[in-house]
């Protein structure tokens, strides 16, 4: 075991190499990398596990649901669409963690230059993840009901059955958490070098965690408090950015409004629009340097566990970063 602690020996090559990639500003990198932040980003949370509160055939508000009802049709029409759509997110997402690295480790930046080649790569996390996550929540449903079911038939009091359940739920989904997370952070640039699927990479990601648990650890914590930290300060950003958006579309509207009366409703339509087609790339641009440094930070200290994977050691100016 490393006497150091990877997960603070990383940070400050990891702001040396975001500053080198993103300093000076280069409107074509950040834009590419705003892209792909859109793709990578929300991934993490696409998993809800409390989509069916009051079970089979009944909707959140505990009226029956009417399959032939005459809007039947265009609900389910909208669940196939939201759900091809979480699915489009998550291949392409799944991709672009490739992408990412291949981006962040030779310096050029392109959407496009390494897709193709890691969609295999990129297919199969995306299978993993999901089957991983699928695993574990039947997993959750066998442990809760496991405990639930003999503390009710005791007659228990549904207080301290939620006492029994919540920490026994939540240390599942921290399980869940912690195990996509090492899978990003360190099984997708192993199965870059070794160019191998996902239960391979996992082993020998796994040949070099086991033989460290107390670095290991130590890199989850900090990574999550580094990861909230971050968050925070990207939220007062973007709330800065949407604040600096809105108010002159508000005084517009509101002028709007002064002069035509009821009349002034598309120009609010059109304002609203105008917003969100500048406030959504502008909040993606304010993301990158975050999420370049946290993967950069994953890269650093991947490669203090294993010189092997060491993505970051290449040659002096070996990578134009493409604008």
């Amino acid at each position: 075991m490393s006497s150091a602690i990877h997960a603070f020996t990383a940070i400050d090559g990891a702001v040396s190499h975001t500053k080198s990639l993103l300093w000076p500003f280069r409107a074509g990198v950040w834009l590419r990398l705003a892209v792909i932040s859109l793709f990578i980003g929300g991934f993490g949370g696409g998993f809800n596990f409390f989509s069916f509160p009051d079970g089979g055939g009944h909707a959140g508000s505990g009226m029956p649901v009417d399959l032939f009802a005459p809007g039947a049709g265009f609900i389910f029409l909208l669940i196939g669409v939201i759900l091809l759509l979480a699915l489009f997110f998550g291949i392409i997402g799944s991709i672009f963690q490739f992408v990412f690295v291949d981006c962040l480790t030779t310096g050029e930046v392109s959407l496009s230059r390494t897709f193709g080649m890691r969609s295999g790569k990129g297919l199969r996390l995306f299978l993993f993840q999901v089957l991983f996550a699928l695993l574990m929540v039947a997993a959750m449903i066998v442990v809760l009901l496991t405990i639930f079911l003999p503390v009710q038939s005791v007659g228990a009091p549904n207080l301290l059955a939620l006492i029994i359940l919540v920490p026994a739920a939540l240390l599942i989904l921290v399980i869940i958490g912690i195990v996509l997370m090492l899978t990003i952070d360190f099984v997708v640039p192993v199965m870059i070098r070794s160019d191998c699927g996902v239960i391979d990479g996992w082993r020998h990601a796994l040949a070099f965690l086991r033989p460290d648990l107390v670095n290991a650890a130590a890199y989850v914590v900090f990574k999550f408090l580094l990861g909230i930290v971050l968050g925070l300060i990207a939220l007062v950003l973007a709330l800065i950015a949407a604040a600096v958006i809105a108010v002159p579309l508000v005084a517009v509207g509101v002028v709007a409004g002064i002069a035509l009366g009821n009349a002034a409703v598309p120009v609010y339509l059109l304002l609203l629009l105008i917003g969100i087609v500048v406030a959504v790339p502008v909040l993606l641009l304010v993301q990158v340097p975050f999420a370049t440094f946290l993967r950069y930070y994953s890269l650093g200290v991947l490669g203090r566990f294993s010189p092997e994977y060491d993505l970051l050691a290449r040659p002096e100016g070996s990578g134009a970063v493409s604008d």
